[in-house]
């Protein structure tokens, strides 16, 4: 997995849409010093800002250009200072952007150097329409978080076909090889939204939901965590326990998700509540509203099953999947905050097949 390091003088001046790249890719900032850059590890990408640095600064740089080391380097640099366009290149950095550009343009050349962060690498064990619709679905959210951060359209056509794919290969392979499959991707965020989408998949075809609705659910599980983009990954795949801070920080993410769809036109109401409201309970404890009873409606209802069911039986750094059975009888004790008619459909689904077999091992 690729780490994008950023060395900056000053990080305080560091262009803030480029840093929201913490958001897509592990990301760690390093300071100017010889120790910090002879540590610099092959699988990296330095993310180098050229604005003011010192004699000290250029002769670390130019060691470090001469050292033979072959990490990536992209340059963030001033286009109009012909000083700064020639002091990159007097040191051997060729691969430059304009610290005027826009995230995209990062984000876009970022891919360009090292390949795309949601490919996942899929044991050859899987069929060929697994592999493709795990593939294509991660693609697809990869591209949502961009457009979220950069304000570009969402590819909500792509997204809704992914929905259809996803519904498709769990037709034709079954859904436990679909779970086993998207839970060899390295990033956990990825992985739980395409466990709900498949969870949420399985369950609306199970109650006979027309193709129309099942396509509905199907992209609002895909967005329903869109929110988290706005959250730096290091927190989001942090192989341990969340801070206090950090689940606040956290939780924010139905706002953040609705703040990213509201002005969506092309996007149903529903999918917006979906988003929303997935963390709302039927007894007024949820959040962020606080909402009661008939005021969840419920496609939201069934997402938010799917969503605590992948949530128990993924495996994380610091805890263990829990089996069907265990993870049913945690969500048979929250009796009064979910819907306990959807909630018995769900179980006959997943306990009368391999719908929840998990084979996720942990990442050393």
């Amino acid at each position: 997995m690729i780490q994008i390091l950023i060395a900056a003088e000053d990080f305080g001046a560091f262009p803030s849409r480029f840093a929201k790249i913490a958001t897509l890719y592990p990301t760690k900032r390093i300071g100017f010093s010889e120790t910090s850059f002879r540590k610099i590890k092959p699988r990296s990408l330095l993310l180098l800002d050229f604005l003011d640095l010192g004699s000290a600064q250029i002769d670390i740089l130019r060691a470090f250009s001469k050292s033979g080391q072959s990490v990536p380097t992209i340059g963030i640099v001033d286009m109009n200072s012909r000083q700064n366009l020639l002091q990159a290149r007097e040191l051997g950095f060729y691969n430059l952007l304009d610290r005027e550009e826009k995230f995209a343009a990062l984000f876009e050349k970022i891919r360009e150097v090292v390949g795309d962060y949601s490919k996942p690498t899929l044991p050859s064990r899987f069929s060929e329409t697994i592999v493709k619709s795990v593939e294509t679905t991660s693609m697809g959210l990869n591209l949502m978080s961009a457009a979220a951060l950069s304000g570009a359209p969402l590819p909500t056509r792509f997204l809704a076909t992914n929905a259809q794919d996803i519904s498709s290969a769990i037709m034709t392979d079954g859904i436990d090889n679909w779970l086993s499959a998207v839970q060899c991707h390295h990033s956990h965020t990825f992985c739980h939204t395409m466990m709900v989408a498949g969870h949420t998949a399985s369950f609306t075809r199970s109650l006979g939901y027309s193709e129309a609705d099942q396509a509905l659910l199907g992209l609002g599980a895909l967005v329903h965590d869109l929110g988290k983009v706005k959250i730096p990954l290091s927190i989001l795949d942090k192989p341990g326990r969340l801070t206090s801070e950090e689940r606040i920080l956290v939780n924010k993410h139905p706002q953040y998700s609705e703040e990213i769809l509201a002005t969506r036109q092309e996007l149903p109401k529903q999918v917006v509540e979906m988003a929303l409201w997935h963390h709302e309970f039927l007894d007024g404890s949820g959040y962020p509203n606080g909402l009661k009873g008939n005021q969840i409606p419920q496609p939201v209802r069934l997402l938010t099953i799917a969503d605590i069911y992948s949530a128990l039986t993924e495996k994380r750094a610091y805890k263990e999947s829990l089996s069907p059975r265990q993870a049913f009888a945690i969500m048979f004790e929250m009796s009064g905050k979910l819907d306990m008619y959807l909630l018995r459909k769900f179980r006959s689904l997943v306990l009368s097949s391999d719908f929840g077999h998990v084979r996720r091992k942990v990442r050393a």
